[in-house]
């Protein structure tokens, strides 16, 4: 075939071509839980806050596109995939286990809860894959837990237009939207999503400056500082309080937080291991629940035979049966420091005069 039997063969095909109806190319979106891992672990450094939240948080594509919550470019948040059936809810976190028995403290006494209150542990549920690679709204599809950095991406194909809403089933609260239209309708472009996603995160800075100066009197200590959209610094505030002894101080959640937390006291030696199982599929009874009956925790030097205090897990979920707050009576002299169990990086002081 010589040039120009080419160039009459190609001019045809093109011809051809253009005579075709147009199909418009499958599509793929990228949705970051807690927010791209780099931009979120500088917000981290400078602010210590974490987002839970889904940014974009409401992503719009075609029939036949890809949503994909890629797990190597999120934080190091911990986070699920949940799409129930369009209407439907998340499921539950925590679920109540056998009665909890043989949990003496440190000095060799039972705890108060022993025979009397179930042991607290992660949904099994939520630990597997639900669903196939495609998403209708007829049937549940979810990542399953963890959702973390070295893991593959979780994708969803969708395959029917509608909005559906989806959640992340560790903290309430925290849901994202993916708008689904019809094949060839227009929708927002990879630059728009990027604009989106800029804002979003502008957005956060300015709020986890906010948070980062918050003031909290008397005697109480807000165990993190939160704000809308899933914003949460992950601080004692303040950090350090001083009080009479004798006084009682409550430990409170902030008021719009999504995530759980505890006020921990004892030495670093027992509250490692009691932090550690909270990475497990059944958190320790001793850290979960409040030391002492709700209402008559107190703290000296020699509370539980090492100087252990606990108000238990914290929660503004209304669907727990978990408080929103605790308190403790610190009834001696002295210094003592406490952690959140569940994010140990979280620390503070209380002095006792």
């Amino acid at each position: 075939m010589n040039w120009g039997t080419r160039l009459f063969a190609s001019g045809c095909a093109a011809v051809a071509m253009a005579a075709l109806p147009s199909v418009a190319a499958a599509h793929t979106k990228t949705v970051y839980p807690g927010g791209p891992v780099k931009w979120q672990n500088s917000l981290g450094k400078k602010y210590g806050a974490g987002i839970n939240n889904f940014l974009v948080n409401r992503v719009t594509i075609n029939v036949g596109d890809t949503v994909v919550w890629d797990r190597k470019a999120q934080s190091s948040g911990f986070h699920s995939i949940d799409f129930p059936a369009k209407g439907g809810s998340d499921l539950p976190l925590i679920v109540p286990g056998k009665t909890v028995t043989g949990l003496n403290d440190f000095a060799g006494n039972p705890f108060w809860f022993d025979g009397k209150v179930p042991a607290l542990g992660f949904n099994p549920a939520l630990f597997a894959p639900t669903g196939g690679s495609t998403y209708d709204g007829s049937k549940r599809a979810a990542s399953g837990l963890p959702l973390n950095p070295k893991g593959k991406p979780f994708r969803l194909k969708f395959t029917k237009a509608g909005v559906y809403k989806y959640f992340c089933d560790v903290h309430y609260g925290m849901v994202g939207y993916v708008v689904v239209k019809g094949k060839g309708q227009s929708i927002p472009s990879a630059a728009a999503d990027k604009a989106t996603l800029a804002k979003e995160e502008a957005g956060y800075i300015k709020s986890a400056k906010k948070l980062d100066k918050t003031k909290v009197t008397g005697n109480n200590v807000s165990v993190g500082a939160s704000g809308a959209g899933g914003i949460e610094v992950f601080a004692m505030f303040p950090g350090t309080l001083t009080v009479n002894a004798g006084t009682t101080v409550t430990f409170s959640m902030s008021k719009q937080t999504r995530d759980t937390h505890t006020a921990t006291f004892g030495p670093s030696s027992y509250l490692k291991p009691l932090a550690n199982s909270f990475t497990g599929t059944t958190p320790s009874p001793i850290g979960a629940y409040p030391s002492d009956p709700p209402g008559s925790v107190t703290l000296s030097s020699t509370s539980h035979g090492n100087g252990f205090a606990n108000v238990g897990v914290l929660d503004r979920d209304s669907g727990t049966p978990l408080p929103a707050s605790g308190k403790i009576k610190f009834t001696q002299a002295g210094t003592y420091h406490f952690i959140c169990l569940i994010h140990p990086f979280m620390h503070g002081t209380v002095i006792v005069k």
